[in-house]
């Protein structure tokens, strides 16, 4: 048994662990998303990733989900900040990414 403190579910391990990530298999290739609707509960936040897909009818489209990732509350931040800081390196690296529409 150690003396060090279990970190709490959803909490991240402590300052000086590192932590490897592991792409399964049928995982490695992922899924491609040009769509993304976030939702969230009190306890939780929903990001379904999509692939938007024409429905058939006129002025309709269908956005289907590739992915559902759910995360708490507290990770939000933590995502945010990734991405603003890997768009500000990808940027700096190919130019600004310009909004569609």
């Amino acid at each position: 048994m150690s003396d060090q403190p279990t970190p709490e579910p959803n909490q991240p391990p402590p300052g000086n662990t590192q932590v490897q990530v592991v792409v399964p298999d049928e995982e490695k290739y992922g899924a491609y998303s040009n769509f993304l609707r976030v939702s969230h509960s009190p306890h939780e936040f929903t990001l379904d990733f999509c692939q938007l897909q024409p429905s058939g009818e006129a002025g309709k489209v269908n956005a289907e989900v590739v992915s559902r990732v759910r995360i708490p509350p507290t990770m939000v931040g933590r995502v945010l900040t990734a991405l603003n800081t890997n768009l500000s390196n990808y940027e700096d690296r190919f130019g600004q990414v310009k909004a569609l529409g």
